[in-house]
């Protein structure tokens, strides 16, 4: 079965939620994300730290995205005959408690259990004034994006193929660590964000959820799209808009933005408009059709 068929099934004749984070009126945020070990990880590839690290930044990129502020968190581990070993657990939590330290949050509670491989779960509880949610794109807004795409995708690439020139550190890095947008996150405030998320499946997939939740047709430009020109040139168009995992924050608003906010590149690529729920490329004046869709969690022939 597809994810979201596996989703639909779950919740039954209840529509499934359309955001990651959980919105507890007046004022709370709730999200989870996992890393699961052969999944989003190698213990070859991803050290202790690198884990806890990116355990606490895809939760509190997930927080931000829905304009909110992290708070506490509930840390469930799967602990395997690797990351059970007492070196393992001390370089984990010193790290974990390092990047929990740098958001002002506090672990709460959680879970431990014995597993096969390593499964490390975190909820993140947040506080918001008005979410941000997906649903909330109007006709006219202009579609934005934080940052740039791909070097995630090449990352992974390099570790696949043990490419580990110089060239290729950063993106690397972006893989295995990727970095909320936290520092952005009050200047966007300033503005109006009708809706925001952050790009984990890649452009391609969060862009035609974002374009179904707000009941409108996004309309991108190819040429507008910030592509990292090593990951372009290294892997092609497609693969550097179903690049993963990148973080990076997207988002619809009426107003015109800086090209650059905290330091952060922040780029103009497209337009909701009404019609169809959906997505719509132009390359040149022209309709493109990428090949695939990125990532997928479960195949489409499960």
């Amino acid at each position: 079965m597809k994810e979201s068929e596996i989703i639909r099934t779950l919740f039954g004749t209840t529509p499934p939620p359309e955001d990651d984070c959980y919105f507890l009126a007046p004022n709370r945020l709730v999200t989870t994300d996992s890393l699961s070990e052969g999944t989003h990880f190698l213990h070859d590839w991803s050290s202790p730290e690198i884990l806890a690290k990116k355990l606490v930044e895809v939760n509190v990129s997930d927080i931000i995205a829905s304009g909110g502020n992290p708070k506490e968190c509930f840390l469930n581990l799967g602990l395997s005959p690797l990351s059970r070993k007492k070196e393992w657990i001390r370089a984990f939590s010193k790290e974990l408690r390092k990047s929990l330290n740098q958001y002002g949050m506090k672990l709460a509670g959680g879970d431990t259990f014995s597993a096969s491989k390593t499964q490390l779960t975190l909820t993140v509880v947040g506080t918001v004034e008005k979410p941000w949610l997906r649903s909330g794109g109007k006709p006219g807004d202009y579609l934005y994006i934080t940052g740039s795409l791909g070097q995630s995708q090449l990352g992974y690439h390099c570790l696949r193929k043990k490419k580990r020139e110089k060239k290729y550190k950063e993106a690397i890095e972006r893989h295995l660590s990727p970095n909320s947008r936290f520092m952005v996150f009050p200047y966007l405030q300033n503005f109006r964000i009708n809706a925001c998320m952050d790009i984990t499946d890649g452009l391609i997939q969060d862009a035609e959820r974002l374009a179904h939740a707000s009941h409108g047709k996004l309309k991108i430009q190819m040429e507008s799209l910030p592509l990292d020109p090593l990951a372009l040139a290294e892997l092609g168009l497609d693969l550097c808009l179903g690049s993963g995992e990148e973080l990076e924050l997207l988002f619809l608003s009426p107003d015109i933005l800086p090209t650059k906010l905290a330091g952060v590149p922040v780029t103009m690529v497209g337009r909701l408009e009404k019609g169809k729920p959906g997505i719509q490329f132009k390359k040149e004046g022209k309709t493109y059709l990428p090949k695939s869709k990125g990532f997928l969690h479960f195949s489409e022939e499960e």
